[in-house]
């Protein structure tokens, strides 16, 4: 017997050497270009966030991704881009705004990230869709919904404000979307797609940061831990809570609601119904509409909401700003000296206080605050004086950039004059990094809607109740979901004002 005979056959050697070294010698070697090699390699940031999506989706379990890419920059002071995945760059810099969300022929090259893949539910929606053609028809087909003459047809439909913001955001985005409440008000308790909405997102967001489950959220479904499980399970019934609701829209649809002032009721899914493509002529169908129902379910569980709480929250906590904003009020509405009667956007639009109260609010607190990610065009691109290669998940986070002190001067201060040019910045350069709502062709659609009835309700508010914190030295905290929400429950006291 030769030695050749202690020797397994060739045909084990090269299954041995096809199956195990050499996707071991591939990993060996894609991790050391990215720790040693990457053009990304010399960024700041952990060194585990060259390898791995780990430390970002440990962030997002414990409800602090934003503030985790905010330490970052806090540890890295004179860095404009961080670090945050092997392939996902975050940058603090006004100049990465424009580049990367900004219009013209240079910014269609950073096409949405693949993490978008994974707010598809049913379909794509105005979120999701990484098409700038579906994008731009869809936007294009239903933009008259958003519209200032169509918000206006809005307002004569009453709602009761008394209780909790949450509550009432649902129930109104459910009647403007839907054409009809979800009873949360009568009830006295949130809808079960409250949670549903927080637990579904962020599922997908996990499942869009994890490199092995980006293509497909089903792949992270077969993940058997209970805490993805416990995701996956909300997921799919948060998606049967829009059919529900998709599907009592076209049982109401058949019984032709009646708007007030009479005429058939046209809320925002009927505009989606009727949206037809320019150029074919096709309308949506069931599973797209779906989608879009789920993304509008989205909006009116916590974003407006969010916001309301925040300016109730800074308003008390600065009572000399709350006092400007009531004599406005006051001003601007001589005869309604109840609280009770309307008050029309129209005039509201004029109040500019209030109006700078959301919008430094929203510059604070952003409902969501991590970057929007862009992948950089196959060739490569300078962004802010850093180079990234093609292909790299690229973005500003909006809780970062709220507070960069070299565009807004005392950043951490709430200071709703600023936005009148009151000092603190350079308005025209402050509104150019204002990423609230988003930028560019993408930001929010729903823009004008979400201003229109958090202004209505805080001028309800204001103008019915004196309004205080039961705790006067409370100091809120932000926890993230999706949605950036204070951190604990707090209370207020409201004593009903009289005017003479």
């Amino acid at each position: 017997m030769t030695n050749l005979d202690h020797f397994p056959p060739w045909s084990t050697v090269n299954f041995l050497v096809l199956t195990v070294l050499t996707p071991l010698a591939y990993f060996l070697c894609l991790t050391i270009y990215r720790l040693f090699f990457s053009p990304l390699a010399k960024l700041p940031g952990p060194w585990l966030t060259k390898i791995s999506s780990i430390p970002e989706a440990n962030a997002l379990k414990q409800a602090r991704r934003a503030a985790w890419v905010v330490e970052l920059f806090e540890q890295n002071p004179d860095a404009v881009a961080v670090r945050t995945g092997p392939s996902s760059v975050s940058f603090n810099d006004p100049e990465a705004i424009k580049t990367i969300y900004g219009h013209g022929k240079a910014a269609d090259e950073f096409g949405k990230s693949s993490w978008y893949d994974a707010f598809s539910t049913t379909g794509e929606s105005l979120f999701s869709t990484r098409s700038k053609k579906r994008h731009a028809m869809k936007r294009r087909s239903v933009a008259h919904a958003f519209s200032a003459q169509s918000l206006a047809s809005f307002e004569p439909y009453p709602f009761d404000i008394y209780f909790w913001f949450e509550l009432f955001t649902m129930d109104l985005m459910g009647e403007l979307a839907l054409g009809d409440n979800f009873g949360v008000l009568e009830a006295g308790e949130p809808a079960r797609y409250s949670k549903l909405v927080e637990l579904s997102q962020r599922f997908a967001n996990m499942s869009g940061m994890l490199p092995f489950a980006r293509n497909s959220v089903k792949v992270l479904s077969w993940v058997p831990i209970p805490y993805v499980q416990m995701l996956y399970r909300a997921r799919l019934e948060y998606l049967d809570y829009a059919r529900v609701a998709l599907e009592r829209r076209f049982t109401d649809a058949k019984r032709e609601k009646v708007a007030p002032g009479g005429g058939k009721r046209q809320d925002i899914m009927q505009r989606f119904i009727d949206a037809q493509d320019p150029e074919t002529g096709t309308k949506m169908g069931f599973d797209e509409l779906r989608a879009e129902t789920s993304s509008l379910m989205v909006a009116g569980a916590s974003t407006g909401s969010v916001t309301m709480n925040w300016m109730t929250y800074y308003l008390c906590k600065n009572p000399v700003i709350k006092h400007s904003v009531i004599k406005q009020l006051e001003n601007m509405f001589p005869e309604n000296t109840t609280g009770n009667d309307p008050v029309p956007y129209t005039r509201l639009q004029h109040l500019s206080l209030l109006e700078h109260t959301e919008l430094e609010v929203l510059r604070l607190h952003p409902p969501i605050g991590y970057a929007m990610p862009r992948d950089t065009p196959p060739q490569g691109v300078m962004i802010a004086g850093v180079y990234i290669p093609g292909g790299v998940a690229v973005g500003v986070p909006a809780a970062s950039m709220g507070r960069n002190a070299s565009v807004y001067s005392e950043p951490d201060r709430f200071e709703p004059d600023r936005w009148a040019g009151g000092g603190l910045g350079d308005l025209t350069r402050m509104k150019s990094c204002f990423l609230g709502f988003g930028y560019g062709t993408r930001q929010c659609i729903g823009r004008g809607v979400a201003t229109q009835f958090v202004m209505k309700t805080m001028a309800r508010v204001l103008l019915r109740y004196e309004v205080e914190l039961e705790d006067p030295q409370l100091v809120l905290g932000t926890k993230e979901f999706t949605i950036k929400k204070p951190d604990r429950v707090y209370d207020v006291i409201l004593r009903r004002r009289s005017r003479r």
